[in-house]
């Protein structure tokens, strides 16, 4: 009864919401394959929630319930007609309508009630009107609520094409496809995000310099100076522990898949609708049911370490990002240094490079990058700021301590700040050293006009200093560092 008016309903709500969108002034985006399969997914799980939303709300459950149980009857007495009349006239006062309790008040009604063959052609009458009034009832309803949640949804879509229309502007500055703001975008980017976004984008593509100093950070080699081959001090046979997506011991996220064993109770669910039964399907081939994502650790045999750091070299590996916010960096230093780091960013997404930031003053704050966390947590994470003194040697002990983690052993570092600060300890400069020993470079990028004289002599690898009044870029060469 209402089951196929419901399925009606959402097939044309549906429909009219990727006819609205393929009209919409931002339809040219549904040509990307990506931006079309987001969008399709978008309108599944709405389709599925409304529908939940209309089983769950519906004013007339109550009435439709009465009406169920009197439809198992064929006959009845003059007791359960009048219960039938009551419960139907209760029906009819919550649409306003008409209350027929005088009609069959009368006396000359009463009387003909008694005839057991009037009683159940009226039992019949009235219950066929009960079941036509409350099928045009629950119709009316549902298109209204429909066109409410639709419109609210094709609202949001827009925002989110809006959005991605925002964004894909600068793609070409920062080196990306259309796709990867969807791949990255877990939710809804607020437009704090966006005018953000916007604004360092903004000043790579007005600054040359700063946007080829990006592309020269991102891809930097070590120095060539003599380094001793990165070793684990491990025994040709030892085992390591590594994590793996074979053994499922931890939930670590949400994932689009084809894994029944995992896969979220609402998609289930719609194995429980025949007319949303299909929809399961088409999600299992495609691999579209969204599912918990599942991680362990397991034991893996060190066969030839070497060889394995070999492969890496030359490749592009993982990075550690120090982003100064201190008081000093305060204005356009800091917006400069934002710059430069969501470019890195958004390269090692591209590359699925594995990334750390650690942002610093006299305090730190981290975020490792990752697909499961999206581009809103990197913005989130480049709004912050200390404004406090500069105190370098926190973040790069934590680096330190990071280089040691198996995603990030062949890990390059970053440091972008104005370097206004003394020399680094004994201990703390051993420890740099030894992880430059080991193969990981280590970069700067001086905001200001500032040099590198008051530092640690072979600190870096590559030194560059970015002077914002006049927009110039100047790298330092090695042997610069020498006095």
């Amino acid at each position: 009864m209402p089951s196929l008016n419901t399925a009606t309903a959402l097939t044309a709500a549906t429909e009219q919401l990727m006819q609205n969108l393929a009209d919409s002034s931002l339809k040219h985006y549904l040509s990307d394959h990506k931006v079309q399969q987001h969008v399709e997914q978008k309108v599944q799980e709405w389709a599925y929630q409304a529908k939940s939303n209309l089983d769950q709300q519906h004013p007339y459950l109550q009435a439709e319930q009465q009406l169920e149980d009197w439809l198992q009857l064929t006959q009845v007495s003059v007791a359960e007609f009048q219960q039938l009349l009551a419960d139907y006239q209760v029906f009819s006062q919550l649409l306003g309508w008409s209350d027929l309790a005088e009609f069959w008040q009368q006396p000359q009604q009463l009387q003909r009630l008694q005839d057991p063959i009037f009683r159940d052609l009226q039992f019949q009458l009235l219950r066929d009107k009960w079941q036509r009034k409350l099928t045009e009832a629950v119709a009316a309803w549902e298109f209204e609520q429909l066109a409410l949640q639709r419109d609210a949804f094709l609202d949001d879509m827009k925002d989110f094409l809006a959005s991605l229309q925002r964004m894909a502007k600068h793609k070409d500055t920062l080196g990306l496809d259309t796709g990867i703001f969807i791949d990255y975008s877990k939710g809804k980017l607020t437009t704090q995000d966006l005018d953000q976004f916007q604004q360092w984008c903004d000043y790579l593509e007005q600054d040359p310099e700063l946007l080829r100093l990006a592309k020269s950070l991102g891809s930097a080699q070590p120095s060539q100076s003599p380094r001793r081959a990165a070793s684990l001090q491990l025994p040709p046979d030892a085992y390591v522990a590594m994590h793996s997506d074979q053994v499922q011991e931890e939930l670590i996220g949400i994932q689009l898949a084809r894994d029944l064993k995992n896969t979220l109770p609402h998609e289930l669910a719609l194995l429980a609708d025949p007319e949303l039964e299909i929809l399961f399907d088409l999600k299992y081939l495609e691999e579209n049911l969204m599912s918990f994502s599942m991680q362990g650790q397991t034991q893996a045999k060190v066969i030839d370490r070497q060889q394995q750091q070999k492969k890496q070299l030359g490749q592009k590996g993982p990075m550690v990002l120090c982003l100064d916010t201190s008081g000093s960096m305060h204005g356009q230093p800091e917006l400069i240094a934002k710059a430069l780091t969501l470019f890195l960013a958004m390269q090692a997404m591209k590359q699925q490079r594995p990334m750390y930031l650690i942002n610093f003053s006299t305090q730190l704050t981290t975020l490792q990058l990752a697909k499961a966390q999206g581009l809103e947590d990197l913005l989130q994470f480049l709004r912050q700021s200390f404004y406090g003194g500069t105190d370098i040697i926190p973040a790069l002990s934590h680096t330190i301590d990071m280089l040691e983690a198996p995603d990030f052993s062949n890990a390059d570092v970053i440091v972008v700040s104005d370097f206004i600060m003394g020399y680094l300890p004994e201990d703390l400069m051993q420890n740099i050293e030894t992880a430059k020993q080991d193969g990981h470079g280590f970069y700067a990028v001086a905001i200001g006009n500032f040099r590198f004289d008051h530092l640690n002599l072979g600190l870096f690898d590559h030194q560059w200093i970015y002077q914002a009044k006049t927009g110039q870029v100047l790298e330092l060469a090695l042997q610069s560092k020498q006095r």
